[in-house]
This record gives structure tokens, sequence and C-alpha cells, in this order.
């Protein structure tokens, strides 16, 4: 039996709410069986994309919040250095004072909380929960080093934020394994994207592969479901050569990306993935359509990938709907939009089975 139901409405991570109970009431409308835990961006600076998942690099004196910047030019930082790999190790071995500094900062945190505190009343017909984490190429595009790069372009910069990131992860494993459901973990890292850029050309494949896997690895043996969702046109062989259990994309805007890895996708499917199909659009074009029109679209997407040799029906199996991408900074009233679209969306299929007859 298949962990997740094909047809199955996942979120992609971000609302725009400010207050946590306004942000749980959409989920649990949208997300009944699979609900996610929300980012609140425009909630406080702690809940944005990069600063959520860094803070214990904050709490080492390592990264300076003012400028997104590693601060490599102090006297301490040889020996904040240190102390970060000590704590690290120690946090491996599962040591209480390791614990205690990589732990979830409440107010980065505060909706993870929330959740699990009131899950049981919200989502009494939850199948498995699902959060979400910050990937390393995309936070590590946007941090720099004291001279202004890209801090994943240095080898030492890079190790420290998937290790802080992959602490992050796991602990945040261990909370939502508390709940005693299933647990899926998305990787969010759309700066995936700028392997293919020529004006990143100094990224390589090698460094972006070997990045993630140091952070699925630990999740998969906490036996916690794993994803990576990409909100850009990328090169999905990358991921479909990871041990993911979902790949997600943006489906509506960038089908064509997954049209040309036709192959790679027909053999991820075929080792058991499932394909996180981001269908809704998160910007103004979701008021210009229906589920039905998306619906058609789909089937639309399907005839291309069967010209292309991929057998339909094994997607149809192992395909999940979300939006194309977070909703954390649009208005309130279209985040609510996307999300009804998606709950029809769903429905639609679930309905039929996985197909509009």
């Amino acid at each position: 039996m298949t962990w997740i139901k094909a047809n199955r409405a996942i979120g992609i991570g971000s609302l725009p709410h400010t207050e946590i109970p306004a942000a749980f009431e959409l989920v649990s409308r949208t997300f009944p069986h699979w609900p996610h835990w929300p980012q609140l961006p425009q909630r406080s600076n702690e809940q944005g994309f990069v600063m959520q998942y860094v803070q214990p690099l904050v709490k080492a004196g390592l990264l300076q919040t003012e400028n997104l910047c590693f601060a490599r030019n102090t006297p301490d930082w040889s020996s904040n250095l240190s102390h970060f790999y000590e704590l690290y190790a120690a946090f491996q071995e599962n040591a209480s004072q390791a614990l205690d500094f990589f732990s979830l900062e409440p107010d980065a945190f505060s909706s993870l909380d929330y959740f699990l505190t009131h899950l049981t009343a919200r989502f009494p017909a939850a199948e498995g929960v699902k959060g979400q984490i910050s990937g390393p190429l995309s936070i590590g595009l946007q941090i720099k080093d004291e001279c202004g790069q890209a801090a994943f372009y240095d080898k030492t910069l890079r190790d420290l934020l998937v290790k802080c990131i992959t602490a992050q992860g796991v602990l945040q494993a261990r909370m939502l394994q508390s709940t005693r459901l299933p647990v899926l973990l998305f990787i969010d890292d759309p700066c995936l994207f700028f392997l293919d850029d020529p004006a990143h050309n100094a990224l390589t494949r090698e460094a972006a592969a070997a990045a993630l896997l140091e952070i699925i690895q630990p999740l998969k043996s906490l036996n916690v479901k794993v994803g990576v969702h990409v909100c850009a046109p990328a090169d999905w062989s990358i991921l479909f050569a990871l041990p993911l259990d979902i790949v997600s994309f943006d489906a509506y805007t960038y089908f064509d990306s997954m049209k040309e890895q036709a192959q790679y996708l027909q053999d991820f499917l075929l080792r058991g993935g499932k394909l996180a199909w981001g269908l809704i659009p998160t910007s103004e074009e979701a008021w210009q359509t229906t589920a039905a029109d998306l619906a058609q679209l789909f089937e639309q997407q399907c005839s291309v990938l069967q010209a292309c040799s991929l057998d339909v029906n094994l997607l149809r199996r192992n395909i999940i709907w979300t939006p194309s991408c977070g909703t954390g900074m649009l208005e309130q009233k279209l985040a609510r939009h996307i999300y009804r679209l998606l709950t029809e969306l769903a429905q639609l299929y679930e309905k039929n089975n996985g197909t509009i007859v």
C-alpha cells in the first residue's frame, strides 16, 4: 500500500497571514488529510525563507543578520567556528547541550508549535503531516561572505549552511513524528534553476547534489519521506537521481522543463517516486482560471508526456496536487482563492479516480 494516496492535496509552505489561527483555518479547510504548518514571513523576519533555518549560525556568532553576511573578519571567527563544529558533532550524538543549541527558535517556529498543539482538534482526518525547510543552494546564494560573494561558492561556508539546515530539519522531523503520523518534509530549493544559468557557471551539479544528499540522508534514516520543491525550470535529472520520495515543481509555468526529462521521470516513478504537480498558479493568473480549466490543462500535459513515451497511467497513480509555489508574499484573498482552486482540483480527480471522464 502506498504511503500517500494519489490526488491528495498538499501545501508548499508559506501563507501571507500574520495571525496563526487564521492561517490554520485556511490549512484545515484545504488539507484535511496532509496538513502542513505554515511559514508566515509577513508575521516576522524570523519566519522568512532565509532566516528561519539559520538561527544557530547567528547564535554561534558566525552569521550577521543585518547584512546576511558571514563574520569571517571578526576576531572570534576561528574559535566560534570550532565551537560550532564541536556542537554539531555532539548534536549527532544527541547530547543535551547541543540539542538545546540547535533547538528551533520559538519566534521562527511559532506556527509549528501551534500546529502540534492543535493537530488533533483541527485535523481529525489527518493521514500524515508535512513540514518544510529551505534548501542549501537557495540560502547559500543569498547569504554572502565578507567580500560580498555568495556563501555557497565557499566550501567551508557551504558546509556550515548544510550542517545547520540538516540539524534544523532533523529536529523539525522529530517534532512532527511526535504526532505518530507519517511525516513528509520538503526541501524548498528554487535556486537549483541557476545550475543552467551562464551567469552562475561556477555552480556545479555535483556540489548542489552533494549538499542536498547530506540533508536528505539523516531525514531518511528517521523514516521521514523527503521531497524537493523547485518553482522554476530545472534539470530534473539531478533530483531524480537522489533518494527522494517526491519531486515538486511548477507545472503551470514550467511544464516544458519536465517534458524534456520524461525518461528520467519514468524511471523515478518506477522506483516508487511521486510527483507533486504544482498546477495552481500562485499569481494574479489564478483569478482567471477554474479547476475545470486546470484539469483540461493537465489532460493536455498528459497527452504530451504520452507522446514522449511516458506511462501516463503510472503518473496518475503517483500524483499529488499542490500550488505552483508558496503564497507567503501574496494578499490573503488571493491565497484563499488559490487554495480553493487546489481543493476543487484534487476533489475532481479523486472523484474520478485520477482521470476526467
